[in-house]
């Protein structure tokens, strides 16, 4: 009763901020229409830990969403592919709420759990998520999560990332983290965060969905130097 209760709060400031056709799709995520930003996604969080990282994701964003676009094409179709754009942050009821635009697609955990990823993937998918990991770094900071979860495939075949609340600055002490976030199974856990993290993420992802004779060599030479 008292989450039914919480939850009806949550959808009234919702709707007090402008969001209708509210769809919960996981557990503190909602898909909603906005008049001025169309089809949105919000995530909220009531718990400090939760809220720390979800202001993480939003100051990466709110920074980052007017960068976020292939500087090797001037095609319109082609811009916004790399993560969420920024769209608003507020907060009700002890919960923080950071709305951003809706992507459509699958994340590869679901095409995993439906498909053969092998046969079934478009050819460019990989090297379109090397892009996106590679413009994370380009603005000095690591994902610090990569993992089947937190990629998305477009309907046109283009790989995006989302779930930002590890993000960090390359070069951070992991000792100074007011709290870390991340993925045992995909994690190298030097002391200092560096590119390093996502690539090794990355390769461990790669070997447990790929055959061995696709996993591409520079990915096998990563997981030998660093396992």
């Amino acid at each position: 009763m008292k989450g039914d209760v919480k939850d009806e709060k949550l959808l009234q400031a919702f709707k007090a901020h402008g969001y209708t056709n509210l769809t919960r799709l996981s557990l503190r995520v909602f898909r909603a229409q906005h008049p001025s930003w169309g089809l949105v996604t919000i995530k909220y969080a009531q718990e400090l830990k939760h809220r720390h990282f979800l202001k993480q994701e939003a100051e990466f964003l709110y920074s980052n969403t007017n960068t976020n676009t292939n500087t090797n094409t001037n095609t319109d179709s082609n811009k916004k592919d790399t993560w969420p754009n920024y769209c608003d942050y507020f907060s009700r009821h002890q919960t923080d709420c950071l709305v951003l635009s809706h992507l459509s697609g699958n994340t590869l955990l679901e095409i995993e759990s439906n498909s053969n990823i092998n046969a079934d993937m478009p050819s460019q998918w990989l090297s379109t998520l090397e892009s996106a990991i590679n413009r994370v770094h380009v603005v000095g900071y690591i994902h610090g999560d990569i993992k089947p979860s937190n990629i998305v495939l477009s309907p046109q075949g283009q790989t995006q990332l989302i779930d930002f609340g590890s993000i960090t600055k390359i070069g951070t002490e992991r000792a100074a983290l007011r709290f870390e976030s991340y993925t045992p199974r995909y994690a190298v856990l030097d002391s200092v965060t560096s590119r390093l993290d996502d690539w090794f993420a990355l390769a461990v992802m790669l070997e447990e969905q790929l055959d061995e004779a696709d996993l591409p060599s520079r990915y096998q030479v990563l997981l030998k130097q660093h396992r």
